[in-house]
């Protein structure tokens, strides 16, 4: 089961897979989460067991949220298979 958590004031964990059937509702779930918090904040990745391409349109997501919002958000412990799915459609830079 995917799920996401505060871990810390400013630091939101993901666990689980990271593929479409789950992305919909982690996305929500997420977007819940960040709306609680303000300046900057972390996702940490560490605990994702596997990711396909709808992970990084999920990160996408998070990020036009934060924006929306004035949050800064930073993504750590980023699985390696998303860095390269995001560096083969050159969006690399979004994953940094």
């Amino acid at each position: 089961m995917t799920n996401a958590s505060i871990k810390s004031a400013q630091l939101i964990a993901i666990e689980g897979e990271l593929k479409f059937p789950v992305i919909m509702q982690l996305r929500k779930q997420v977007e819940s989460l960040l709306s609680g918090l303000n300046g900057k904040a972390q996702v940490d990745f560490a605990e994702v067991t596997s990711v396909d391409s709808s992970a990084l349109s999920f990160w996408l997501c998070c990020l036009r949220f934060a924006k929306r919002n004035k949050l800064e958000l930073e993504p750590i412990n980023l699985p390696v298979e998303m860095q390269g799915i995001a560096k083969l459609v050159g969006l690399e830079d979004l994953t940094n």
